[in-house]
């Protein structure tokens, strides 16, 4: 019986003795920056709800060595995530939206600012008319043929306007799942 008493304290003691101490994390050594991903970056994403029940994704990056050489690209996606609209620019060619002075803290702000929609009203209705034989619309500098631009502005659907030089903003008509650039609105009279 003595035996049991022992075994059994022995049984005790074992289940009060700590167990071994847990492994120590091994912590990976830092990873080098590389040329890629220094210099100047920011993001930017939001929802952007469009007449008519339409919804889209806005997304604008930017990056580069420097602030001053960076490239800024904007793109709308479906809210599937497929791309339906996307284009980059130098942000030296965009001194509408980019300060040629910028630094890493501005050039967000200024990312986030170029993203919005610059339409005073978002409708493709509001684009000025392309009177018949004109070479093009008013204060309009367009890259589609004026039977697609007059059809756009027929259906009176969403625009996402954004800055695309230093006194104009380029135009996007969306269409459900379909984006067309028509062209720029610029500031000069005719």
């Amino acid at each position: 019986m003595m035996r049991a008493y022992a075994g059994l304290i022995a049984l005790a003691l074992a289940a009060c003795t700590p167990a071994d101490p847990p492994a120590k994390a091994e912590i990976p050594p830092p990873v080098p920056v590389s040329v890629a991903q220094a210099g100047c970056r920011a993001t930017t994403s939001h929802d952007w709800s469009a007449v008519g029940s339409q919804y889209y994704v806005v997304e604008a990056e930017l990056g580069g060595a420097t602030c001053a050489d960076a490239t800024a690209t904007i793109r709308i996606k479906a809210t599937t995530g497929e791309v339906l609209f996307e284009h980059s620019y130098a942000v030296s060619q965009v001194p509408l939206a980019f300060s040629p002075n910028g630094d890493q803290s501005a050039r967000r702000d200024e990312l986030e600012e170029w993203a919005q929609n610059a339409a005073d009203t978002p409708t493709a209705n509001t684009l000025p008319a392309w009177p018949g034989g004109a070479a093009r619309p008013p204060n309009f500098r367009p890259v589609v043929n004026r039977g697609t631009y007059e059809s756009a502005r027929g259906t009176e659907g969403p625009i996402f306007c954004f800055p695309d030089g230093g006194e104009s903003n380029s135009c996007v008509f969306m269409n459900g799942p379909h984006a067309t650039l028509l062209g720029s609105l610029t500031p000069e009279s005719e």
